[in-house]
């Protein structure tokens, strides 16, 4: 009878054997490439960055084990996206701030993602990952408005006139309002809601929370003016000394009327040394006949951002010649001037 008992339980042995080898002949390896990014809930009281000043890690390389269908059905749903693991301070501990290192293959293995699909994490590179975590704080800040190109920009009314944005300790500068030029346009006849931010460091803002309305002055109308203006030359300087420049068609510089702006801004543009300047370029002096060249308008670079000066079109066109110098011309003095290229 013991004999019996023991073939029985050696069977059964060797069943379990052959069903547990079966069973691991299934799993398969799969190798995967996944992103470790900040967690959305951290970005806006944290500055976080991983290991060289990343703010994410793009290539944690990962090989999953586990059943066929489980890899393929994890294929499946990423096919088209990465895999994504969020790192939260307050989930380590490190709500504080300071300098950690990560165990990356142990915070995997525990992730809910890897758990649904019953998979095994076989190994992580890297394994370990430095993070570096700055707490911000929330500040009271003025507004200031700015245009698309950077140009700080007059405002009539910002309401309220002072937000709390979370920005790093030593941070004492002001919040910043960007305008599109149609917001612009707009927020000179009605108020324009927009979100204050701070940029923390280069490429990463932190906003308000809260909206702030903006009204900017109006724009005075823009109107003629006639102008006498003086003409100038720019120049190759590689040119300088060779030539004359005449002006052919010099009676039609005597009274410009086209040109449209605001009583300021066309007093700025009378105090300019050349209202109108003329460009020479390299070849001219080889050409039988220098075609008709339109005109650059020297406005103040303040006023044409500001919208309250702008040239007729199409622009007034200059015909010269240039006359060649020898060693015995002297220059006639005419009211031009020629002026080097920078």
């Amino acid at each position: 009878m013991g004999d019996w008992i023991k073939k029985i339980l050696g069977v059964i042995f060797l069943t379990l054997l052959i069903w547990a080898w079966a069973f691991l002949s299934l799993e398969t390896s799969q190798p995967w490439v996944a992103v470790l990014r900040v967690a959305p809930a951290a970005e806006t009281d944290y500055l976080i960055s991983f290991s060289r000043g990343q703010d994410q890690v793009d290539k944690l390389q990962l090989t999953f084990k586990g059943a066929p269908t489980k890899i393929s059905e994890m294929v499946r749903r990423y096919r088209n996206e990465r895999m994504e693991f969020f790192y939260d301070p307050k989930e380590f501990g490190h709500e504080r701030g300071g300098t950690f290192i990560i165990d990356l293959t142990d915070f995997i293995r525990r992730n809910p993602k890897v758990r649904e699909y019953a998979l095994t994490l076989e190994s992580c590179l890297p394994e370990k990952m430095e993070v570096t975590v700055e707490k911000l704080v929330k500040k009271p800040l003025v507004i200031q408005c700015i245009d698309e190109t950077g140009a700080i920009v007059k405002h009539e009314t910002i309401e309220p006139s002072q937000v709390e944005i979370p920005v790093r300790q030593d941070y004492n500068g002001s919040a910043t309002v960007m305008l599109t030029k149609p917001q612009m346009e707009r927020a000179r006849k009605l108020p324009v809601e927009e979100k204050p931010y701070v940029e923390i460091i280069a490429g990463k803002r932190s906003y308000a929370q809260e909206l702030v309305a903006i009204t900017l002055p109006a724009t005075e109308q823009l109107n003629k003016q006639p102008i006498n203006p003086m003409v100038g030359y720019i120049i190759s300087p590689t040119m300088l000394g060779q030539y004359k420049v005449e002006l052919i068609n010099e009676s039609d510089f005597k009274t410009i009327s086209d040109i449209r702006g605001t009583e300021k801004a066309f007093e700025a543009y009378k105090k300019q040394r050349f209202q109108i300047l003329v460009e020479v370029r390299d070849g001219d002096g080889a050409l039988p006949e220098i075609p008709l060249r339109p005109v650059i308008y020297n406005f103040p670079p303040e006023f044409v951002k500001s919208g309250q000066i702008e040239a007729p079109t199409p622009p007034l066109t200059a015909r010269i010649r240039l006359v060649p110098l020898t060693s015995t011309t002297t220059p006639t003095t005419t009211t031009t001037t020629t002026l080097p290229t920078k």
